[in-house]
Protein backbone atom coordinates (compact mmCIF):
# COMPACT_ATOMS: atom_id res chain seq x y z
CA UNK A 1 0.00 0.00 0.00
CA UNK A 2 1.05 3.69 -0.43
CA UNK A 3 3.19 5.76 2.08
CA UNK A 4 0.06 7.13 3.65
CA UNK A 5 -3.37 4.80 4.14
CA UNK A 6 -6.22 7.06 3.39
CA UNK A 7 -8.70 4.39 4.06
CA UNK A 8 -11.80 5.44 6.31
CA UNK A 9 -15.01 4.07 7.67
CA UNK A 10 -18.36 5.57 9.06
CA UNK A 11 -18.60 3.34 12.34
CA UNK A 12 -22.28 3.04 12.99
CA UNK A 13 -24.28 0.43 15.80
CA UNK A 14 -27.47 -1.32 13.67
CA UNK A 15 -29.22 -1.14 10.74
CA UNK A 16 -31.46 1.50 11.54
CA UNK A 17 -29.18 4.35 11.76
CA UNK A 18 -29.34 5.52 7.81
CA UNK A 19 -25.52 5.02 7.09
CA UNK A 20 -26.07 4.35 3.92
CA UNK A 21 -28.44 7.39 2.81
CA UNK A 22 -24.99 9.01 4.24
CA UNK A 23 -22.86 7.82 2.21
CA UNK A 24 -25.36 8.25 -0.44
CA UNK A 25 -25.63 12.22 0.17
CA UNK A 26 -22.17 12.61 0.75
CA UNK A 27 -21.50 11.14 -2.83
CA UNK A 28 -23.47 13.54 -4.26
CA UNK A 29 -22.27 16.67 -2.85
CA UNK A 30 -18.90 16.00 -3.32
CA UNK A 31 -19.74 14.93 -6.85
CA UNK A 32 -21.98 18.31 -7.02
CA UNK A 33 -18.63 20.36 -6.18
CA UNK A 34 -16.77 18.46 -8.82
CA UNK A 35 -15.12 15.94 -7.02
CA UNK A 36 -15.60 12.65 -9.24
CA UNK A 37 -17.01 10.16 -6.07
CA UNK A 38 -17.30 6.79 -7.32
CA UNK A 39 -18.38 3.03 -6.79
CA UNK A 40 -20.68 1.24 -4.48
CA UNK A 41 -23.44 1.75 -1.79
CA UNK A 42 -26.57 0.44 -1.05
CA UNK A 43 -29.70 0.71 -2.52
CA UNK A 44 -32.06 2.56 -0.61
CA UNK A 45 -36.01 1.94 0.36
CA UNK A 46 -38.18 5.35 0.62
CA UNK A 47 -36.95 5.77 4.32
CA UNK A 48 -33.64 6.25 3.27
CA UNK A 49 -32.37 2.70 4.58
CA UNK A 50 -31.09 -0.24 3.27
CA UNK A 51 -33.55 -1.60 0.89
CA UNK A 52 -34.88 -5.41 0.87
CA UNK A 53 -33.82 -7.48 -0.50
CA UNK A 54 -30.51 -5.90 -0.64
CA UNK A 55 -28.76 -4.58 -3.53
CA UNK A 56 -25.63 -2.60 -4.25
CA UNK A 57 -25.62 0.57 -6.55
CA UNK A 58 -22.92 2.53 -8.62
CA UNK A 59 -22.77 5.74 -7.71
CA UNK A 60 -22.02 6.84 -11.15
CA UNK A 61 -24.69 4.82 -12.98
CA UNK A 62 -27.10 4.05 -10.71
CA UNK A 63 -26.72 0.53 -11.96
CA UNK A 64 -28.21 -2.08 -9.56
CA UNK A 65 -26.60 -5.84 -8.22
CA UNK A 66 -28.55 -7.97 -6.28
CA UNK A 67 -26.12 -8.97 -3.52
CA UNK A 68 -29.18 -10.96 -1.51
CA UNK A 69 -30.46 -14.57 -1.94
CA UNK A 70 -34.09 -15.67 -1.23
CA UNK A 71 -32.89 -18.71 1.82
CA UNK A 72 -36.79 -18.39 2.73
CA UNK A 73 -39.24 -16.99 5.35
CA UNK A 74 -38.04 -19.43 8.29
CA UNK A 75 -34.49 -18.84 7.64
CA UNK A 76 -32.30 -16.97 10.30
CA UNK A 77 -28.92 -17.37 8.02
CA UNK A 78 -27.42 -14.16 6.53
CA UNK A 79 -29.04 -13.56 3.00
CA UNK A 80 -26.06 -12.31 1.90
CA UNK A 81 -25.13 -13.37 -2.06
CA UNK A 82 -22.17 -14.03 -2.60
CA UNK A 83 -21.40 -14.53 -5.82
CA UNK A 84 -24.07 -11.13 -6.59
CA UNK A 85 -21.12 -9.31 -4.61
CA UNK A 86 -18.10 -10.74 -6.44
CA UNK A 87 -20.74 -9.07 -9.77
CA UNK A 88 -20.74 -6.15 -8.10
CA UNK A 89 -17.02 -5.55 -7.12
CA UNK A 90 -16.64 -5.44 -11.15
CA UNK A 91 -17.49 -1.17 -10.37
CA UNK A 92 -14.42 -0.81 -7.84
CA UNK A 93 -12.10 -2.89 -10.11
CA UNK A 94 -13.00 -0.18 -13.09
CA UNK A 95 -12.33 2.68 -10.67
CA UNK A 96 -8.72 1.36 -11.29
CA UNK A 97 -8.17 2.31 -14.66
CA UNK A 98 -10.60 5.72 -14.22
CA UNK A 99 -9.61 6.65 -11.22
CA UNK A 100 -12.21 8.79 -9.15
CA UNK A 101 -10.93 11.20 -6.12
CA UNK A 102 -12.49 9.14 -3.66
CA UNK A 103 -13.67 5.67 -3.88
CA UNK A 104 -16.87 4.48 -1.72
CA UNK A 105 -16.88 0.67 -0.83
CA UNK A 106 -20.25 -0.34 0.63
CA UNK A 107 -19.33 -1.84 3.48
CA UNK A 108 -16.80 -3.84 5.52
CA UNK A 109 -18.14 -6.86 7.26
CA UNK A 110 -18.10 -10.37 7.79
CA UNK A 111 -17.02 -11.01 4.19
CA UNK A 112 -14.22 -8.60 4.12
CA UNK A 113 -12.87 -10.19 7.59
CA UNK A 114 -13.27 -13.49 5.88
CA UNK A 115 -10.92 -12.64 3.23
CA UNK A 116 -13.84 -12.10 0.30
CA UNK A 117 -16.38 -9.48 -0.51
CA UNK A 118 -14.69 -6.36 -1.34
CA UNK A 119 -11.36 -6.88 0.60
CA UNK A 120 -9.00 -7.22 -1.99
CA UNK A 121 -10.50 -4.36 -3.52
CA UNK A 122 -9.96 -1.93 -1.28
CA UNK A 123 -6.64 -2.97 -1.30
CA UNK A 124 -6.06 -2.59 -4.57
CA UNK A 125 -7.86 0.64 -4.98
CA UNK A 126 -5.74 1.86 -1.98
CA UNK A 127 -2.56 0.53 -3.36
CA UNK A 128 -3.37 3.07 -6.73
CA UNK A 129 -3.62 5.96 -4.30
CA UNK A 130 -7.22 6.13 -4.12
CA UNK A 131 -8.94 7.31 -0.83
CA UNK A 132 -11.07 5.09 0.30
CA UNK A 133 -14.40 5.42 2.61
CA UNK A 134 -16.76 2.56 3.84
CA UNK A 135 -19.10 2.11 6.47
CA UNK A 136 -17.92 -0.87 9.85
CA UNK A 137 -20.30 -1.95 12.14
CA UNK A 138 -19.06 -1.33 15.82
CA UNK A 139 -19.12 -5.38 16.60
CA UNK A 140 -16.33 -5.43 13.46
CA UNK A 141 -13.89 -2.80 14.94
CA UNK A 142 -11.82 -4.93 16.57
CA UNK A 143 -11.39 -6.60 12.99
CA UNK A 144 -11.16 -2.91 11.14
CA UNK A 145 -8.40 -2.03 13.09
CA UNK A 146 -6.41 -5.32 12.18
CA UNK A 147 -7.25 -4.70 8.35
CA UNK A 148 -6.15 -1.16 8.90
CA UNK A 149 -3.11 -2.10 10.54
CA UNK A 150 -4.28 1.04 13.10
CA UNK A 151 -3.66 3.74 10.23
CA UNK A 152 -7.20 3.65 8.88
CA UNK A 153 -9.13 6.23 10.51
CA UNK A 154 -12.49 5.58 12.50
CA UNK A 155 -15.07 8.52 12.04
CA UNK A 156 -18.83 8.76 14.02
CA UNK A 157 -21.75 9.21 12.39
CA UNK A 158 -21.64 12.66 11.22
CA UNK A 159 -22.04 14.03 7.99
CA UNK A 160 -19.87 17.12 9.19
CA UNK A 161 -16.92 14.84 10.08
CA UNK A 162 -17.13 12.76 7.53
CA UNK A 163 -17.36 15.59 5.34
CA UNK A 164 -14.28 17.00 6.96
CA UNK A 165 -12.03 13.84 6.40
CA UNK A 166 -12.85 13.53 3.04
CA UNK A 167 -11.92 17.56 2.64
CA UNK A 168 -8.56 17.08 4.04
CA UNK A 169 -8.23 13.47 2.03
CA UNK A 170 -8.99 15.75 -1.05
CA UNK A 171 -7.40 18.60 -0.48
CA UNK A 172 -3.97 16.58 -0.21
CA UNK A 173 -4.43 15.09 -3.24
CA UNK A 174 -4.86 18.26 -5.29
CA UNK A 175 -1.79 19.16 -4.11
CA UNK A 176 0.08 16.16 -5.14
Amino acid sequence: MSTELNLAAIIYDNDDQPVDALLHALAASLSGRGDRVAGLAMVLNEQGLRRKPMALQDLETGQEYSIAQNLGKASQSCCLDPHGLAEATVVLRALLTHPPRLAVVNRFGQQEIDGKGCRAEIFQLLDAGIPVLTVVKRKFLKQWHEFGGGEAVDLPFSEVAVLQWCDGVLNKRGQE
